[in-house]
């Protein structure tokens, strides 16, 4: 990709939940508005900027009584954004862009487990390996039987116990997101899933 517009779109985070529903899929503005849940006017528009900028196409239009209805389809059915073309001036400058709703979304919907179980304050500790540990104590289940996992620490791994544990994680996570039910949305239950076992420079 060289087009500094459809950077633009594919990394802002708000540009990307709009395009998302028609990558590799075709889908009617309508659909995609309530895929997004947003009024058809605001898809509408999004739809129009994305195909000037050249993100979608036009695969099918249905005839109907008054104005046929149009069929919208990404032109290509994957994407790699160079960070040369986006429009941020730093790598870092991009992942907090597009981090931010993500963790946003992650501590509202953390605090509102503490409310529901009545948690407001934290714990000083010393932890099973000596460290000292500060927690939430967050509980394990919802009020409603929902699960929850909610732990965060650095740690200090030998490289063949960290690579155990980033296997590990990679399968429990690409297991979940098998096993996730998108065409069924309103039968399943949401949830916020992030791994990460990440090196700290030395």
């Amino acid at each position: 990709m060289t087009d500094p517009r459809q950077a633009a779109i594919l990394t802002d985070p708000t540009g990307k939940a709009f395009f998302a529903p028609f990558l590799a899929r075709d889908r009617t503005v309508g659909e995609a508005a309530d895929i997004v849940g947003c009024a058809l006017n605001t898809m509408l528009y999004r739809v129009k900027v994305m195909l000037a900028a050249g993100l979608l196409k036009v695969v099918e239009v249905r005839p109907r009584g008054g104005r046929s209805i149009k069929v919208y389809r990404s032109v290509h059915d994957a994407y790699f954004v160079p960070f040369g073309v986006t429009p941020y001036a730093t790598l870092e400058e991009r992942v907090a862009a597009q981090g931010r709703p993500l963790f946003a979304r992650l501590t509202s919907a953390y605090a509102a487990a503490l409310h529901a179980h009545g948690l407001s304050g934290n714990a000083l500790l010393l932890g099973e390996n000596g460290a000292v540990w500060t927690t939430d104590l967050p509980p394990e289940v919802m009020p409603d039987g929902r699960p929850l996992v909610f732990s965060d620490m650095t740690v200090h791994l030998e490289d063949a116990r960290a690579h155990q544990a980033a296997r590990q994680l990679s399968g429990a996570f690409r297991e979940a997101v098998q096993a996730e039910q998108p065409s069924s949305p309103g039968q399943a239950s949401g949830y916020v899933m992030m791994v990460a076992l990440i090196p700290l420079q030395k």
